[in-house]
């Protein structure tokens, strides 16, 4: 004889009918206001102060907002916008990496306008040309900015040659993704978003996507 085999009624209950999440204990609630901050400054504060320490540049301008530590490094001109940020607590190596910032020579200058923030483990160097950078910028994690190759390309000159170099120029509110290189003689558009990963050595125009190595424009915002 055969047997019915239905399975058993799961009851429905209704959205309204779902128990409501548990609300944070006192404890939980205490701790996420006051003793994890203070557990954050006391790990990041003190390394904040030695990369101050160690900072060689003096003639910087401007008070950031500095979460990572930043190294300020040679003798010339770093010119910094109210608000410029750098570092971001919730992104890979906040607490072991820091923001390298250098000016080689008197005459080399770096600006950065008002609102832009960089973040963890940037790199931005000048050997001289200059290094600007427009208002309400972002900036993913592990950005490089050159304004010079370094070295000379012809392989009898590369140790005791002399370096290109060529001015870098970044617009207002570009957006630009995690691990870009930016190379000298470039300049990028206001507006414009720069994909993760692309390495960009020609300029790329304002109010478009770019990406890849070479980064190049893949469609207008």
């Amino acid at each position: 004889m055969a047997v019915d085999q239905q399975q058993p009624s799961v009851p429905a209950f209704a959205a309204d009918d779902a128990p409501a999440p548990a609300a944070p204990s006192l404890a939980r609630r205490i701790g996420r206001a006051y003793v994890r901050p203070a557990i954050e400054a006391a790990a990041q504060q003190p390394r904040i102060w030695k990369y101050r320490l160690l900072s060689t540049c003096r003639r910087i301008e401007g008070e950031p907002v500095v979460l990572q530590p930043v190294l300020f490094v040679g003798p010339g001109q770093v010119v910094l916008g109210d608000g410029v940020q750098f570092g971001w607590k919730s992104s890979p190596l906040f607490y072991a990496g820091y923001c390298h910032v250098e000016t080689t020579v008197p005459e080399a200058r770096i600006e950065i306008g008002d609102r832009t923030e960089f973040n963890n483990n940037l790199m931005i160097k000048s050997e001289g040309a200059g290094i600007r950078i427009g208002k309400d910028g972002l900036f993913g994690a592990n950005i490089e900015i050159f304004d010079s190759n370094f070295h000379d390309l012809h392989p009898e000159r590369r140790k005791a040659g002399t370096q290109q170099m060529a001015p870098v120029e970044i617009g207002d509110n570009v957006f630009v993704g995690m691990s870009v290189k930016i190379l000298k003689g470039v300049t990028i558009g206001s507006d414009s978003v720069i994909g993760a990963g692309s390495v960009v050595s020609s300029s790329i125009p304002a109010g478009v996507i770019a990406a890849g190595n070479p980064a190049r424009v893949i469609r207008e915002l």
